[in-house]
């Protein structure tokens, strides 16, 4: 029972049958991969929430961002499962909305970068609220459009309208939206950078727009970084719906299906790390937040080291006293 053997399928993909043990210790990695990641993209939603220094229109659109990449956390490990065994194609929808909205939220972000560094005298007109609103609201609704509409045919995924429909949401909904926010970002650094630079030629203390365009050039350089791991985390999904369209099941390796859960898990965790480590804001707030727990910390030892201290000196203080009172020689006592 133990080496009964088991598959795993992926956009109708059905890989080769392994053992149940070794199906069982990919689950449990996956789950504690997922739990892992839900607790990294928690902490970004929950620090957003709870510090108004970081409800920014910027950290709106990150906190969508990782809502998407939670969303891989929690939801897609178990439907998958459920999907493996009771041979459902729940998944395969699942998978196809969150690659489009991470795309869709990329594409935000990279909108709002672009306005930022580009416009930024203008900025707060832009991107106020209810644009930045329609932005997330945009980038959630025709997400889930397009990865249902297969339901309108229902037919299999090896049928030749799914295959046009693959076809046409991957050029258009992935190469070249992707395509063209790697060439915005490219652009934007460039532009930034010559522009801190000549900024720094003519002042050797810089001034407070050169310090703004600074920093607008690390946060488009964190999104660059995110935008360059996407690509590289979901290359093996795309890869295997492009060997679909083309009929090329021959060129898709068991390893390859087993890989590209891993690196979709792998994704939904890099996101939260670079915004924490590489964002200033958000660096700034944990540095910020553990040194307030260690000086909280600090603060009770110190407390408890004089509370000890006072103690000692009061017991001190008492048997000088008592030793005061008993000095001389006693009377004896005779009954």
């Amino acid at each position: 029972m133990g080496n009964k053997n088991t598959t795993s399928e992926l956009n109708g993909y059905t890989s080769e049958p392994v053992s149940s043990r070794t199906f069982l210790a990919l689950i449990i990695s996956w789950t504690l991969l997922g739990i892992f990641s839900a607790g990294l993209n928690i902490l970004v939603c929950a620090m957003v929430y709870s510090e108004k220094k970081l409800r920014t229109m910027t950290n709106y659109l990150v906190v969508s961002l990782s809502v998407a990449d939670l969303l891989v956390a929690v939801v897609f490990v178990p439907v998958y499962i459920i999907d493996h065994y009771a041979k459902t194609i729940i998944g395969g929808y699942f998978v196809a909305f969150i690659l489009l909205a991470t795309v869709f939220n990329l594409c935000g972000v990279t909108y709002e970068r672009y306005i930022a560094l580009t416009r930024p005298f203008r900025y707060r007109t832009i991107m106020n609220c209810h644009k930045v609103s329609v932005i997330i609201a945009i980038s959630w609704i025709f997400p889930l459009l397009l990865a249902l509409l297969p339901l309108a045919w229902n037919t299999d995924v090896e049928s030749t309208i799914h295959k046009v429909y693959l076809a046409i949401i991957l050029v258009t909904c992935i190469f070249i939206p992707c395509t063209t926010m790697v060439c915005v970002y490219m652009r934007l650094l460039r532009v930034v950078h010559r522009f801190v630079l000549r900024n720094k030629k003519r002042t050797s203390k810089g001034n407070d727009t050169g310090q703004r365009a600074g920093n607008e050039e690390k946060a488009a350089r964190v999104f660059a970084i995110v935008l360059g791991m996407f690509l590289v985390c979901w290359l093996p999904l795309i890869y295997i719906n492009i060997c679909l369209i083309f009929d090329l099941k021959q060129l898709v390796t068991n390893e390859l299906i087993f890989i590209s859960f891993y690196t979709l898990v792998l994704n939904s965790i890099l996101d939260p790390v670079i915004c924490a480590f590489y964002k200033k804001d958000f660096r700034e707030m944990l540095k910020k937040r553990l040194k307030l727990k260690c000086f909280r910390k600090d603060e009770n030892d110190s407390g408890r080291l004089d509370s000890d201290m006072a103690l000692r000196k009061i017991s001190s203080r008492s048997k000088n006293n008592a030793e005061e009172t008993d000095t001389g020689p006693r009377t004896p006592i005779f009954l």
